[in-house]
């Protein structure tokens, strides 16, 4: 497991910018990482950036991270699920799960066919749920994101300050 996380935090430590900006772009990861658009989650991910002055790298890392072929049918499992508590009846499970597989199988262009296809009922359901789990998840990520690029930063001006340091003591 260590081996799986050390590659990834070494990523966020090299990723420059403000704390801000990248505990916001770390916040939009995590809303569209969550959210039920598969086909358009890069593209929805640039134009939330660009409107946010979020950072786009933050962002696309995280959604990466958070939604990928190991985590797509839990998420939107998860999804389906809550979305079908407060829109009962509308789709069933086996109707998506044949879209997330053939979605899968095939480029952006008919993944987003396919979605039309799945129907609104369907979308409906994904995104009421989604939605649901994606903004208090994005919500809490930024206050923690923050905190941890904050100290990224003040370690890398700590690291600058010794290495000036001893520049300044040498003969």
């Amino acid at each position: 497991m260590k081996k799986l996380f050390t590659p990834l935090l070494q990523k966020f430590r090299q990723l420059q910018g403000s704390p801000v900006s990248l505990a916001r772009g770390t916040a939009v990861g995590v809303f569209i990482g969550i959210a039920p658009v598969m086909p358009l989650k890069s593209i929805l991910i640039l134009l939330i950036t660009m409107a946010t002055g979020s950072s786009t790298v933050a962002a696309l890392l995280v959604a990466t991270i958070i939604c990928n072929p190991l985590t797509y049918l839990p998420l939107y499992y998860l999804a389906w699920l809550v979305g079908n508590l407060l829109l009962p009846g509308r789709a069933s499970w086996e109707t998506l799960k044949a879209g997330i597989d053939r979605m899968q199988e095939v480029g952006w262009v008919e993944a987003i066919a396919v979605t039309g296809r799945m129907g609104w009922d369907t979308g409906l359901v994904l995104l009421a749920g989604g939605m649901v789990l994606a903004l208090p998840m994005a919500l809490l990520s930024y206050p923690a994101a923050l905190r941890g690029f904050l100290r990224i930063e003040r370690k890398r001006y700590e690291k600058h300050l010794l290495h000036t340091k001893g520049k300044e003591s040498a003969p």
